[in-house]
């Protein structure tokens, strides 16, 4: 058996540069963090020659092309698995529209288990990049590159997309105990509203011209956050992401946007400075920095750490 474990993400700033469509034109460039929050996925070897597959669905086939979970299908199929395997996975927040990362972790998860499952180990750059060919070459998702980056490598980086598709990390250290001063202050806030990110980045691309001008801006705040968070300058950090905020939603509809921006003056800014919507804008998760003081005891939210480590296999007993 071998299990591989892949955390979950947050971006701060940045999000819909690292689309095709923007960074091959202007390049892209994020923020991004992954959480304590993680997707397992276990491979077996199995007695028989069956392949089965226990996701939301429980799926038992003879051969990879019955398989009706595209991810998986094309993951197996690009590690040369074909038979004799049980794939499960677990995960700690509902990966349904989580704003989160979900299915780049647990692409990123997948191709990690299976790799290893072949007896080979691929470095964490080379797993998000075959994540990013299995879900957008492959599969055709309409997304963008930050969020396998974002769930294989661990700790706080700027991830920049070059126009000739090379992309580029750069750590931010967690010195002066900047790690430690962000948990403090950083909760996650279930909207409890479910959009799909393929359909609301699809309507965004088919809206690339009016908004690459908002997308600009959002690439413009990357450097400031970057340098505000190495000097661990708040208030700058709050300004930034509020201007995130601003920019994000012009790219969301405006049936949505009413729910969201509810929802967002719940918290801010009686009990947080700032904040923002996860992943592509229509639902998921809140990321707030929370006052000091704040009382919420009478509102739902999480506390999150920062995962240092990325995708990892934490048990593996074939070896």
């Amino acid at each position: 058996m071998i299990i591989s474990r892949t955390p979950l993400r947050i971006s701060f700033v940045g999000g819909g540069t690292d689309m095709e469509y923007f960074y091959k034109k202007y390049q892209g460039r994020v923020i991004s963090m992954p959480i304590d929050k993680y997707i397992y996925i276990i491979v077996k070897k199995r007695f028989d020659e069956k392949i089965v597959l226990k996701y939301r669905k429980t799926e038992i086939v003879s051969s990879t092309e019955e398989i009706k979970h595209e991810l998986i299908k094309a993951c197996m199929e690009l590690v040369g698995i074909k038979k004799s395997v049980e794939i499960i996975s677990i995960a700690d927040i509902p990966s349904e529209g989580s704003g989160l990362g979900s299915s780049s972790a647990f692409t990123v998860g997948l191709l990690n288990a299976l790799f290893q499952f072949k007896g080979q180990s691929l470095d964490q750059e080379e797993l998000a990049r075959l994540a990013c060919m299995i879900e957008i070459d492959i599969c055709k998702a309409p997304i963008g590159k930050q969020d396998q980056y974002g769930t294989s490598i661990g700790g706080i980086k700027k991830i920049v997309f070059r126009k000739n598709e090379k992309v580029e990390i750069t750590k931010i250290n967690d010195k002066n105990n900047l790690y430690k001063n962000l948990e403090n202050k950083i909760i996650l806030v279930n909207s409890n509203i479910i959009r799909s990110a393929s359909e609301i980045l699809k309507m965004q691309k088919e809206n690339s011209s009016t908004n690459v001008d908002s997308l600009k801006r959002i690439s413009g705040l990357v450097d400031n956050f970057e340098s505000y968070l190495n000097e661990q300058n708040f208030k700058g950090i709050y300004s930034e992401l509020n201007k995130y905020w601003s920019e994000k939603q012009s790219l969301v509809t405006s049936s949505v946007r009413k729910n969201l921006e509810k929802i967002y003056n719940n918290y801010i800014p009686e009990h947080c400075y700032s904040g923002k919507i996860c992943g592509a804008g229509g639902g998921g998760h809140f990321l707030f920095f929370k006052k000091e003081n704040a009382n919420l005891k009478q509102l739902n939210y999480l506390n999150i750490n920062i995962d240092k480590i990325g995708s990892v296999i934490i048990y593996n007993n074939y070896n």
